[in-house]
């Protein structure tokens, strides 16, 4: 842990050390608005200071005229309260901090704590970090500043409380691309090696998962343009292989700038009790959807693969399979 924060403090510019002060509980319930910049590869989504621009070196935002970056790390693995625990002042100036106060946040009802510092290495400019996450994972903000301009300070300090988190967004196994289920039913379930999924009910890993949503990369494929047919086709036909289906749509899609192959497919799903025209009760399959998404990406020879069953509700969940799959964001 000790040296999962000193890489990150280092990697944002290296505090001093003093004495702390428990600064006043801060609570927002923030709301997504149109300014919300959902950042790839992570769970938030936060305002930038006016302005500021996407790096195109580290994950965040900058403002070069005005030495202002906002860097934004996550860490798998190391829980929120892991994180939090390295917030002492003790922890603290272990990592070279020099630490002014800390504030215990909540957002959305998700805990964080806010601390403020300054560089050690340059004492004019100021500091603010927020720290917040789940069970599984903690996101770390900073934000460096010009001490002296407290225009700036609280541009930097509205931004990093904009904050939203979302537990649903979704990083693959190996790091190469992201997915969000913000404002879907369909929630991050588990994982199954390097295959990641949504399910309506989060089943465990055994148990019939008649709605999920499979996110899977397929690397060194090095499948040709020419080829990308009849790959889509081969992977739906492997997928849907227990069911005795047939597509019944295909489209091209361009999802994060990569381009690939849309299916769906139908097949007899759950069994519903109707009543004829004679007014006879009857039991008759519904119709259930499998879907994928098959995207490619020449430059690193990698397949990347999202893929769909409802058996309930089928165009329900075909909407979202859709949504999630729109979100797709290749690191």
């Amino acid at each position: 842990m000790r040296k999962l924060l000193a890489t990150l403090m280092l990697a944002c510019g290296v505090f001093g050390a003093a004495a702390s002060h428990a600064g006043a509980p801060i609570h927002r319930n923030n709301v997504l608005t149109a300014s919300h910049v959902s950042i790839a590869g992570t769970h938030v989504s936060l305002v930038p200071p006016k302005g500021a621009v996407q790096s195109s070196s580290f994950t965040g935002f900058e403002m070069p005229d005005l030495e202002v970056r906002i860097r934004i790390t996550e860490s798998n693995g190391v829980s929120y309260k892991e994180a939090e625990s390295m917030l002492t002042p003790e922890g603290v100036e272990a990592l070279g901090i020099k630490f002014s106060d800390k504030s215990p946040v909540t957002l959305n009802s998700i805990a964080g704590t806010l601390v403020t510092g300054v560089s050690a290495s340059n004492g004019d400019i100021g500091a603010l970090l927020l720290v917040t996450g789940g069970d599984r994972f903690s996101t770390h903000i900073v934000a460096l500043y010009p001490k002296a301009d407290k225009s700036i300070e609280t541009l930097c300090r509205n931004s990093l409380l904009s904050c939203i988190f979302n537990q649903s967004a979704v990083s693959s196994v190996s790091g190469n691309y992201s997915l969000s289920a913000n404002g879907t039913s369909l929630k991050f379930a588990d994982e199954v090696g390097s295959t990641r999924y949504f399910t309506l009910n989060g089943q465990p890993v055994g148990n019939a998962l008649e709605t999920a949503l499979y996110t899977s990369t397929v690397s060194n494929e090095g499948v040709m343009r020419g080829n990308w047919d009849a790959y889509a086709d081969s992977a739906m036909s492997k997928f849907m292989s227990g069911y005795e289906h047939s597509v019944v749509s295909r489209r091209n899609v361009n999802y994060g700038g990569l381009p690939g192959i849309e299916t769906v497919a139908e097949f007899d799903g759950a069994m519903r009790r109707t009543r004829t025209a004679s007014g006879a009760s009857v039991q008759r399959a519904t119709k259930g959807k499998g879907y994928q998404a098959v995207l490619f990406d020449e430059d690193q020879g990698k397949v990347f693969i999202f893929s769909g069953i409802a058996v309930r509700d089928a165009d329900s969940y075909l909407s979202q399979f859709l949504k999630i799959s729109a979100s797709f964001s290749p690191k």
